[in-house]
């Protein structure tokens, strides 16, 4: 049987295959004045245990990757390439530290759980590789992914205490994200305190998750600009009434993971702004050619849908 490929696929292998030059003016001519959001979550190597590869990206990928996008739009520093990391890594804190200064026209966000922060509960998914190391079966290790999150325990769970002081899944401390904070280009937002899929959660848990790790955050780090919803789907992770929750509490701008770029006007207090979920498993040409051929697709279908 023949086996076609996905439309993402053509563009990943497409960007691949074309000459440096030949791409650089394809990623151009797709983008036009459109701008661009990259959600990246940890900066290195894959680990030996890892088991969700592509959540990882080398430097030295991300700056040739960085470097191509710019290429097309030399001289421009008005922010319309940013640079995303959610759940607060400490390796994508040191990228994000070296890199602001080296690349002062992009943009940089970082986004935290900052319960997670003050009190050293890691991830699930952490957890997850953890056990695997360990020699646990895939059906064990992945258990607690499945189990139900709740704000009032989430941060008390057994196998998360301490998790984010663990050199393999260390998280920054509040301290460095406030040093982050005060680089002129590098901006910190709140990523909820359960990271949860909206679509998981009943309303009434929801709505207490994002009150108050907004509490959290102003109290931590300052006004909350900036939510980005955890997994980030629209539609798929999370829905309308989400959005109202969020702009009933205040004028934040919020961030997706809807594989598009975005028009200027669409970013504002309160807006619902697309972010590239980046595949740190392909090359650097390979992702320019993607995010071209996604710009291209944008700008043919006209509006997207609203929230």
């Amino acid at each position: 049987m023949r086996q076609w490929l996905r439309p993402d696929e053509v563009a990943h292998a497409l960007g691949g295959a074309l000459p440096g030059p030949v791409l650089t003016r394809s990623v151009g001519a797709a983008l036009g004045g459109l701008s661009v959001s990259l959600c990246l979550h940890r900066v290195g190597p894959r680990r030996p245990t890892d088991w969700q590869p592509g959540l990882s990206m080398e430097a030295s990928s991300l700056d040739t990757l960085v470097d191509l996008l710019l290429a097309h739009r030399p001289g421009r520093a008005d922010g319309w390439l940013s640079l995303s990391f959610d759940d607060g890594y400490r390796d994508a804190a040191e990228y994000v530290r070296s890199r602001a200064p080296r690349f002062p026209g992009v943009e940089f966000f970082f986004f935290v759980c900052p319960r997670k922060l003050e009190t050293r509960a890691g991830f699930r998914w952490d957890a997850v590789e953890k056990r695997l190391a360990a020699g646990a079966s895939r059906h064990e290790a992945l258990r607690p992914l499945g189990e139900p999150h709740t704000v009032e325990a989430e941060a008390h769970r057994a196998e998360l205490q301490g998790l984010a002081d663990e050199p393999p899944f260390a998280l920054v401390s509040v301290d460095e994200v406030r040093a982050l904070a005060g680089l002129p280009n590098v901006r910190v937002g709140n990523h909820s305190n359960l990271h949860a899929s909206p679509q998981t959660l009943s309303d009434d848990e929801a709505a207490r998750d994002y009150r108050e790790s907004r509490e959290d955050f102003e109290r931590l780090f300052g006004r909350q600009r900036d939510f980005a919803f955890p997994f980030g789907t629209p539609r798929h992770h999370f829905s309308q009434r989400h959005v109202d929750v969020l702009r009933r509490q205040g004028d934040s701008t919020i961030w997706t993971t809807e594989a598009r770029p975005y028009r200027p006007d669409e970013r504002r207090p309160g807006g619902v702004v697309p972010r590239f979920p980046v595949d740190g498993s392909r090359s650097p040409a390979e992702l320019a050619g993607w995010i071209a051929a996604r710009a291209l697709k944008f700008r043919l279908a006209g509006s997207p849908h609203r929230f």
